[in-house]
């Protein structure tokens, strides 16, 4: 058996090695962009901001709607669709026993 606390310890001492932290140059760099993106529209209101939130998941909404479209009529379409009055029979069956007519309709 594996000794979970062993493993877990040189795990993280083997993941220490590869965690990136960011000097201040890049910390620099990171809000000098967000800034130049800020800046760069100024004009956009409040609607462009809502439409740039909203259409992405409009367009995913739209297209759940259109894959659960396409697989019902494709489940609907694929399978044998047997109906309760398609199985009935149309005849009327008659068994004789011990003297005994039965008819089953």
């Amino acid at each position: 058996m594996i000794d979970d606390d062993n493993f877990l310890e040189r795990l993280r001492a083997d993941a220490r090695q590869l965690r990136f932290e960011p000097d201040a140059m890049m910390s620099s760099r990171i809000a000098a962009r967000v800034r130049e993106r800020i800046a760069a529209e100024p004009q956009a209101g409040i609607a462009q901001i809502l439409a740039r939130w909203f259409r992405p998941a409009v367009a995913s909404l739209a297209t759940l709607a259109l894959v659960a479209t396409l697989g019902i009529q494709w489940a609907e379409q694929s399978h044998d669709t047997t109906t309760l009055d398609s199985m009935v029979p149309t005849q009327s069956v008659d068994i004789s026993v011990g003297g005994d007519t039965f008819s089953v309709e």
